[in-house]
């Protein structure tokens, strides 16, 4: 009996061991991360919020939403509405305050939102399902209650996605889509799901999310933003100023959220088929050295949809590295202009 309580003791032993290396094999945090992270710390934070916020419900859950209009004294009135749709677990805030600035001086009215089971909105347990087209009708929800008729649309990952099925079901809201590093069809089996940053993901999890606390919650995010960036630095100050803004000033991180968004995606399948009927302009922007979904992704979307306009950035990730948000960005706001003056 002593030597198999033996034999399990080294069992165990070499199993932490061995856990203890892989999770000490992830890369480093990028330099300067713990410095900038403690500045932050002991520093006032900066209001994230501003405009027009509110809640309204969608069908029994309540959406949470800001919206910012542009100068007055520069623009007698807005020239467009952009809605921007953020990914897979991200709430509003997540979007670097350069995106908003940028279509803010360009004329345009911006809205903003936290999705269902993040921020401020409704979290919900795993007894509700719902799908991409559920999320669509939160957006709508949104436009309803400010009375806007048509938006365009940015979509980022699982927002591209959430456009996407917006412009198929409801034509007639949608200006334009600007579909950032996602996908017609996430699962498609085509395509070799990206298992290497999903082990790192869990690694990083091990690493900062089992002793709970703000510096911790921080570095998780920044480690996870640089697992995603490709190429170009990750903005650390952004990342680690809305995470510690989320946990002091807002309702935190929900745990639940990343599988019931994955599950969202998953049952609401392939759009490729429905999208060569789509009508309404697409720019589909999407970077070499995503780690998340490959390029392979949206050069076979954008193929379905006639007259799709297309950027591929150089070296971008599935992030928003500045570097390359400020080339896209530009592109896009070329593109909306030009469709406005389509209009």
């Amino acid at each position: 009996m002593k030597r198999v309580f033996i034999g399990f003791g080294s069992v165990i032993l070499i199993t932490f061991l061995a856990i203890f290396i892989w999770v000490a094999l992830l890369p480093d945090l990028p330099e300067k991360t713990e410095a900038n992270i403690q500045k932050i710390l002991q520093s006032p934070l900066p209001e994230l919020i501003t405009g027009q916020a509110s809640m309204v419900n969608s069908n029994g859950v309540k959406i949470w939403y800001q919206s910012r209009m542009p100068n007055p004294l520069k623009f007698i009135q807005p020239k467009g509405v952009v809605m921007l749709v953020n990914g897979l677990g991200s709430s509003g805030i997540f979007w670097p305050q350069e995106v908003i600035t940028t279509l803010l001086d360009n004329g345009y009215r911006v809205i903003v939102s936290d999705h269902r089971g993040v921020g401020e909105s409704d979290w919900l347990d795993d007894t509700v399902q719902y799908d991409l087209e559920d999320m669509v009708q939160d957006n709508l929800a949104i436009l309803n209650a400010l009375k806007i008729e048509k938006v365009h649309i940015i979509g980022l990952s699982m927002g591209g996605m959430i456009g996407q099925s917006m412009a198929l079901t409801h034509e007639g809201r949608v200006q334009s889509l600007t579909s950032v590093m996602s996908s017609g069809f996430q699962n498609d089996p085509e395509f070799p799901d990206e298992s290497s940053f999903k082990y790192n993901a869990i690694r990083v999890l091990l690493r900062f999310g089992v002793i709970k606390s703000e510096e911790n919650t921080m570095k998780m995010l920044v480690s996870i933003y640089n697992l995603l960036k490709g190429k170009a630095a990750i903005d650390i100050d952004y990342v680690a100023t809305a995470t510690l803004y989320e946990l002091r000033y807002r309702k935190g991180f929900n745990h639940l959220i990343a599988d019931q968004h994955a599950q969202a995606i998953k049952r609401s399948g392939s759009r490729l088929v429905l999208l060569s009927n789509l009508k309404t302009p697409v720019l589909v922007v999407h970077g070499d050295a995503d780690p998340l979904l490959n390029v392979e992704h949206a050069e076979k979307y954008a193929s379905k949809i006639e007259g799709a306009e297309t950027f591929w950035v150089d070296g971008m990730g599935h992030g928003l590295a500045p570097e390359y948000t400020r080339k896209w960005m530009a592109r896009t706001v070329s593109f909306m202009d030009n469709n406005n003056a389509q209009q």
